[in-house]
């Protein structure tokens, strides 16, 4: 290989090496994802009917479901609940605290032992119930919240048939 035929090969591949070099920048620039700025149009309406799913979803997370247990006694349809505020407390430490609670919607209940204690119970057919807790302390400070109590209905399945089919007769 003479002088002139090596200064030609070193060309050829320096000029093959940057015509790549070019290309593979091409195709980079191409096939490259870019980041398209996005103005998203506020749809007020949208978003106050989104809030308003969400507040409902959350009232629904809060509700304490529970359901009339199935006792083959078909008479039966009432389900024992107990309110529990007994751990409720003031942080000014020796005041004292008194209960008062109130049903606020739902098929009407009696709750025993009376309105004014930290625990009550009743015997609940299925619906929604819901009460109203306040809690005061010496001073007249209160605070109160709302509770709702699901009761479903005592599952039961319909009977399920299974008939054979034959030839005979039964008759004898």
């Amino acid at each position: 290989m003479n002088r002139n035929s090596a200064m030609l090969l070193i060309i050829f591949i320096a000029v093959t090496f940057f015509g790549w070099q070019r290309y593979a920048k091409n195709m980079r620039e191409r096939f490259t994802v870019k980041s398209i700025p996005v103005n998203p149009v506020k749809n007020t309406k949208l978003e106050k009917t989104r809030a308003e799913l969400e507040e409902l979803a959350e009232i629904e997370r809060r509700k304490i479901k529970v359901m009339v247990e199935h006792d083959n006694r078909p008479e039966t349809n009432t389900y024992p609940m107990i309110l529990d505020a007994s751990k409720s407390f003031d942080p000014d430490l020796g005041d004292n605290i008194s209960f008062k609670w109130m049903q606020t919607s739902g098929p009407p209940v009696n709750l025993l032992p009376n309105l004014r204690s930290g625990k009550v119970s009743f015997l609940g057919e299925p619906g929604v119930y819901s009460f109203e807790l306040t809690v005061t302390d010496d001073y007249g400070a209160k605070t109160t919240i709302t509770k709702t109590v699901q009761i479903a209905a005592e599952p039961n399945l319909p009977p399920i048939v299974d008939v054979d089919i034959r030839q005979g007769s039964e008759l004898k």
